[in-house]
This record gives structure tokens, sequence and C-alpha cells, in this order.
């Protein structure tokens, strides 16, 4: 009995340490798109988005190249093609994610962006049961239209503080959760398949290359302080992956379903640190409908999963 007690009070204080990884995940993915926000419109997001993948690339460069040497990184795998084609895909959809969401968070509220960027689940699941051919039932439909219900009350008129409804922001941060709910699909689809170097690497060598092809013409003059700003965002969101892979590896989805919405809070707190940015009634309620919705999204499919 003192032994099952031991191993329950183990099993716990796993899933609390896992949450604080968790946590830390989302606060860091909060903290890099601040950065963008405090360069203001005037540099183009895809530049932005070409410095931040650029400069993790070079973050994740040694470890890639560490892995390289072991013995099971050069195995060929059987389908290497079809798994460096999503990558490729991966990598397409991280680019849009990114420059809507740059755009985004220099025209309307931070803590709008990242409501309205977390239904990026019910475009996860609706992505999946079209491609992926996964079930999708009446608990799907319904909780999926309660966390789109909640991102239009956080979108709406009256949200955008002095600047009003900024549509094109707005849309932009649809947009934004419509292209992060693909990327998850191929990450699913190969985050089994491949080394987590390999991957990182991969996709932010891609992605450097896709935003560098398509942005040369919109590259602005930066001062050497906005360079370094915007940079930051690549360690930074490389520390936040490996804090949430940590995350993972110790505790079920499930568990983390609820931690992963603390990006909503770490976003408001940080827009009225910085930005005097405080939501106003419509956005709060639209937030917990988002989290509501989205929790309710996850957690079924988990459980019916177990049940098989």
């Amino acid at each position: 009995m003192f032994d099952n007690l031991k191993n329950e009070t183990n099993l716990r204080l796993t899933i609390v340490i896992a949450m604080l990884w968790a946590a830390a995940g989302s606060f860091l993915f909060t903290v890099m798109w601040v950065l963008p926000k405090f360069v203001g419109s005037n540099v183009p997001p895809m530049q932005i988005g070409f410095i931040r993948y650029a400069a993790g690339a070079i973050c994740i460069a040694p470890f890639f190249i560490s892995d390289i040497r072991l013995p099971a990184a050069t195995a060929s795998h059987p389908k290497q093609p079809k798994l460096m084609g999503m990558h490729i895909l991966r990598a397409a959809c991280g680019v849009s994610s990114l420059v809507f969401g740059a755009y985004a968070v220099t025209r309307i509220p931070l803590a709008n962006v990242q409501a309205i960027a977390m239904t990026n689940g019910v475009f996860t699941v609706m992505f999946a049961a079209i491609f992926l051919k996964e079930h999708v039932g009446w608990r799907e439909v319904l909780s999926g239209s309660i966390a789109l219900g909640g991102a239009v009350l956080v979108a709406g008129p009256g949200t955008a503080g002095a600047a009003g409804w900024a549509l094109l922001g707005v849309l932009a941060a649809f947009a934004q959760a419509i292209t992060w709910g693909a990327e998850v699909v191929f990450l699913k689809a190969t985050a089994t398949r491949d080394r987590a170097s390999r991957i990182l690497f991969i996709v932010n060598v891609a992605a450097s290359v896709m935003v560098l092809i398509t942005g040369v013409w919109f590259w602005e003059e930066l001062s050497l302080e906005v360079y370094l700003l915007i940079a930051a965002m690549g360690p930074i969101a490389i520390l936040g992956q490996i804090c949430n892979i940590r995350a993972f590896r110790l505790t079920s989805a499930t568990n983390l379903v609820p931690i992963r919405y603390s990006g909503i809070v770490f976003a408001a707190l940080l827009g009225i640190l910085f930005f005097d940015e405080w939501p106003d009634v419509m956005a709060i309620v639209g937030a917990f409908m988002i989290v509501a919705g989205a929790m309710w999204l996850a957690l079924p499919s988990r459980s019916s999963e177990h049940d098989e």
C-alpha cells in the first residue's frame, strides 16, 4: 500500500512538472509574439519571418550536426521523399502562420491575436478529418462551434481598443489559426518518424528559403537593434519547442490541454504591461468560450482513443 501511495505521489509530481514545462513553453511563445509588436508595422511581415526562421536554423544547427554522427540518424527511411515533402509542407504552413501572426499583432491587441490563434485546434480537427480520415462526431462539431463563436466575440467591434475594429488584423489572426492548424497536422504525421533536431533544422531552413524568395521585394533597411529584436524570436521559439517536447515526454496531451491555453492569459498580461491594452468584457467572455470549447474538443477525442 505504501508503494502504491509513493507511486501515485510520484505520478502526480511528474504531471505537475510537465505542466510547468508546458506553461513555460506557452509563456515563451507569447513573448515571441511581443517582439514584432515592439518593432511596429513598418517592418514587412515577410522580413520578420526570414529573420526569425534564419535565427532558429542557426540555433538548432549544432544539434543537427551532432545528431548526424549518430548511426540512427544516417539510416535511410523507407519513405524518405514523402517524409521530406511533409517537412516542406509544414514549413510552408509555419511561414504562413508566422507572417499572418506578425501582421496581426501590429494591428490588434496581443491578447486578441493569441485568443483567435488558439482556435487552431478546431482547424486541426477539421483538417485531420478531411486528410487523415479521423472521425468527427457531434461533440467535436459543437465544441468547435463554441470555440469559433468565442473567437468571433474576441474579434468583434470594440475589442481592438483605440484602433477600433482593425478588420485586416482580425482576418490575419484567423488566417494564422487556419495555417497553424494545418501545421499541427503535418507535425503529428512526422513527429514520431524523424529526429527532433532534424525536423527543426529542415523546417527552419526550408522556411527561411521560402520567405527569402517571396519576401526579397519587400526588404527594408533596419537598425541593428531591430534586427536583434526580431532575431530573438528564433531562439525563443526553439526554447519554447524544447519545453513542449519535455512536457509531452512526461505526461499525456490530455493532462496538458488546460495549460496550453495559458498563453491567452500571458498575452493579456503582457499586453497590459507593455502596450496598455486592456481587454474588454466581450473579449474576456470570448476567450473563456475559446478555452472551454477547445478543451472539450481535445478531451473526448483523447478519452475515446484510450477506450479503444
